[in-house]
């Protein structure tokens, strides 16, 4: 009975199917260099900044977020967090309110945008995972493979002789049905290849955009929307 190493290295002597396989084999490196360690790099990330502002949350109980700075240094800290926070936190106003002493302290922010205006999918995951590419990766190993199937094909049609002796017709019959079967081998695995990637891509993708929904909620429920009263209350002081 043949083996899988028997197999495969039968496969490799052709030097089509060599490269066929290179280039599956550097789409795998690709896979998990590019997309699968940087999506799990981003998976802790978010996670880290999500129970953050967890902690900002449950110290502030019922009380609104006053301290913006706390939030960037503590959750926002890293990668392009930082930079979509600032832009944020400019949209933000501030209501203030007149303390003992008659200084003006800043009572509450609110919020004029939500935060998903800036902590988009597109900029947290699309974006540095490159999804765009690799959600057509599938497809193109899919492809691959149906190259790899019409190669050895043509191979074994190449080598098919005809002729009047049995024994060299069995001998080329043997070989043509031997490059077929290495050609639906490598088409197999390309296509094996491309169902376990997709279920990756997508499993990885729909997860983060799980924590970034998740992290924008999180960033609503820090501050009250709209600021109309209190420019309606700064016009009638103007006035």
């Amino acid at each position: 009975m043949t083996s899988l190493t028997d197999i495969i290295y039968s496969i490799l002597q052709s030097w089509p199917n060599r490269i066929v396989v290179s280039l599956l084999l550097f789409s795998c490196v690709a896979f998990v260099v590019w997309f699968f360690v940087p999506a799990l790099r981003t998976m802790r990330r978010l996670n880290s900044v999500i129970d953050e502002l967890k902690k900002i949350q449950s110290a502030a109980g019922n009380g609104n977020i006053v301290d913006l700075d706390s939030i960037e240094t503590e959750a926002m800290s890293t990668g392009n967090l930082q930079h979509l926070w600032k832009e944020y936190a400019e949209t933000l106003h501030s209501q203030k309110r007149i303390d003992a002493m008659g200084h003006e302290q800043i009572d509450c922010w609110r919020a004029t945008v939500m935060a998903e205006t800036f902590f988009t999918e597109r900029v947290l995951i699309d974006t540095p995972l490159k999804t765009e590419f690799f959600r057509h990766l599938p497809g193109i190993l899919t492809g691959i493979g149906i190259i790899g199937t019409f190669i050895g094909l043509i191979q074994g049609l190449l080598h098919f002789e005809v002729s009047n002796d049995p024994d060299a017709v069995r001998a080329s019959l043997s070989q043509l049905l031997h490059a077929v079967g290495h050609a639906f081998f490598i088409s197999a695995s390309a296509i094996g290849i491309a169902m376990l990637f997709t279920a990756i891509e997508k499993s990885l993708v729909t997860g983060r955009y799980r924590q970034v929904e998740i992290l924008n909620q999180l960033i609503d429920g820090f501050f009250n929307a709209g600021a109309g009263e209190e420019y309606l209350a700064r016009l009638v002081k103007a006035s």
